[in-house]
């Protein structure tokens, strides 16, 4: 949720919409925040979304409320592609879910064709990808078109498994509940034909290109690769 200009400070037009949003709010009038929202740029929204994650985050008692306040905004106006790459934690899917619920927005891509699951699952720092998470949250009905996301492949031909396997820096071994869920989420992607097999040599040589494919370090990130693409782990060693 990039909201600076190349030289690290705020725009003065992102401070100002940022300030409007702030004046709308505390007139705690839905009407008028939400013509707020509407009236900002795309840069803008993002700013104004961002304002309201970190005040959730900062006053836990108006957490629903600012939640509220980003699912009306969305739900009717759109979300803005500035925001897509921000929401890469569990806390901030957490935050925007109700929007992306209510504007049906799980497929909304970025400039370089990402979903959120692609940056949730790419982000280096999370201390582990939240594959439990995103399949917890496949089963509740309303959640049916998340499923679809995972589909979405973005400019380099990549779905979000396809990233994590290509991108994802941190190689430990997942826990027992995680490895489960990574499971069902290959098998959640062939039950929509969403593997496409031709894939395997392009992961193999991001991961080759970043040295990080190399059997002696990532046997685990290897066997991940093997289960998602139906192949065995010693066809890889061939394509190191």
């Amino acid at each position: 949720m990039a909201t600076h200009t190349s030289k690290g400070h705020t725009s003065p037009d992102i401070t100002v919409a940022v300030t409007d949003m702030i004046q709308a709010i505390r007139s705690h009038n839905l009407e008028r925040i939400k013509q707020c929202y509407e009236q900002a740029t795309d840069t803008q929204r993002t700013a104004q979304l961002r304002h309201c994650f970190e005040a959730a985050s900062s006053h836990s008692s108006n957490y629903e409320h600012y939640q509220n306040i980003a699912a009306h905004c969305i739900s009717q106006h759109g979300l803005p592609a500035g925001v897509i790459a921000g929401i890469n934690t569990t806390e901030r899917v957490d935050f925007f879910m109700p929007a992306l619920q209510a504007a049906s927005a799980f497929n909304v891509t970025n400039h370089q064709g990402n979903t959120f699951l692609h940056c949730l699952f790419a982000n280096p720092a999370n201390p582990l990808p939240p594959f439990n998470y995103i399949r917890s949250l496949l089963l509740f009905e309303r959640n049916e078109s998340l499923a679809e996301a995972l589909v979405i492949r973005n400019h380099q031909g990549f779905n979000a498994l396809e990233v994590y396997l290509s991108f994802n820096p941190q190689h430990n071994a997942l826990p027992q509940h995680e490895l489960t869920a990574w499971l069902a989420l290959c098998e959640a992607l062939r039950t929509l034909n969403g593997v496409n097999n031709d894939n395997l040599t392009k992961v193999m040589a991001h991961l080759n290109g970043a040295n990080m494919a190399g059997l002696s370090g990532n046997k685990h990130r290897l066997t991940l690769i093997a289960s998602y693409y139906q192949v065995s782990v010693s066809s890889l060693s061939s394509m190191n």
